[in-house]
């Protein structure tokens, strides 16, 4: 289960990443693990947890990639989550 502080840091990792010319921005879990030190089971626990409140995972992705896109409409939702 995906815990509050874990679930901030990823949110805020995805601010950071985020670029004001509102250009999709691209991030795999790998990123995640890296930057918040993190296992990988509980970046994909996060993720996964984040996705069923955003929707953010498309589906388009090939099968077995763990890249993710957050497009602007989908940044404007999780702006105020946790901020």
């Amino acid at each position: 289960m995906a815990k509050y502080n874990d679930i901030k840091g990823v949110l805020d990792f995805i601010r950071q990443g985020y670029s004001n010319d509102e250009s999709p921005f691209r991030f795999t879990v790998s990123d995640i693990v890296s930057e918040l030190n993190l296992s990988e089971t509980k970046a994909k626990d996060v993720i996964r947890t984040i996705n069923t409140r955003a929707r953010f995972w498309r589906g388009d992705f090939p099968a077995g990639s763990d890249g993710f896109t957050v497009s602007p409409q989908v940044y404007d939702r999780l702006t105020d989550w946790f901020a």
